[in-house]
């Protein structure tokens, strides 16, 4: 049976049979994967304190039949100071619960895997977690190829240039000027300065995204939105924002998600 190493962050855990653990974990290497760890809850050497949700840690592992088995894991960064403050352990949370609705498993994507690796280290140390994330979600929908070019009218191919106030609905990836967009519609305003940094995250290399600072007043409607296409595309809810909506409100998590993106999908928990 194949064995392999390599660093991961762990997603999820549960009981799984008498004594063992269920572990999802996002891997540098493999994508998204799910492990048992044999033993895990019994254990107070091999296990002891390893998967707590957002830990970064070293795996050992063994391919057998339809799972993967954990046969040591080494905690190589817990991220307390970010544990300890809730508003930046809850965007932590949010973001790596978007990662395990839509990174495939067991599909090598070594992009998502950084991204979220420095979103975790940015949270812990940067002074506004809420920019930190915003920046984290777009990268992500780019990186997974999600982002739809935000450069004119999806109608009348007007340019950015020619107008200041845009409106984009992210469920179905229309940008639209002011002549084109229906008052009443569920499209977010943005303007331009939003949109041209957006674009320009495209070509910026990772380390060098964080330099970047989205005005306040565009957070909340960019944030909805961005929320209200991961509903709809996991077609389920996404815990973690229900969570937020209640710590938080004041962060822009005050409005509820639009359940009509999420369609006829049953909603359920791991």
């Amino acid at each position: 049976m194949k064995t392999f190493e390599t660093d991961a962050i762990v997603l999820s855990t549960r009981d799984h049979g008498e004594s063992d653990r269920l572990v999802m974990f996002h891997s540098a290497k493999f994508g998204r994967l799910r492990g048992i760890a044999k033993g895990a809850r019994k254990s107070k050497k091999r296990f002891s304190n390893v998967f707590e949700p957002c830990s970064l840690v070293s795996l050992e592992c063994r391919e057998r039949n339809s799972y993967i088995w954990i046969e040591a894991c080494k905690l190589v960064e817990p991220y307390m100071p970010m544990r300890e403050d809730i508003e930046k352990w809850g965007y932590a949370a949010l973001f790596s619960e978007i990662i395990l609705e839509m990174v495939p498993e067991g599909e090598p994507h070594p992009g998502p895997f950084l991204l979220h690796k420095e979103t975790l280290e940015r949270l812990e140390r940067d002074k506004d977690p809420q920019n930190v994330l915003l920046l984290s979600l777009l990268r992500f929908q780019i990186l997974m190829g999600h982002m739809p070019a935000l450069d004119e009218c999806g109608i009348c191919r007007r340019s950015l240039k020619t107008a200041t106030n845009w409106f984009w609905q992210p469920a179905d990836g229309k940008l639209l000027c002011g002549d084109h967009c229906c008052p009443d519609s569920s499209y977010i305003s943005l303007d331009t300065g939003t949109l041209a940094l957006i674009n320009f995250m495209r070509e910026v290399p990772l380390d060098k995204i964080w330099r970047l600072r989205m005005r306040r007043e565009m957070r909340a409607p960019l944030l909805t939105g961005l929320l209200d296409w991961f509903c709809h595309h996991a077609r389920k809810e996404i815990k973690s924002i229900r969570v937020l909506e209640q710590i938080l409100p004041s962060c822009g998590f005050s409005r509820s998600i639009n359940k009509e993106t999420i369609g006829t999908a049953k909603w359920f928990s791991h």
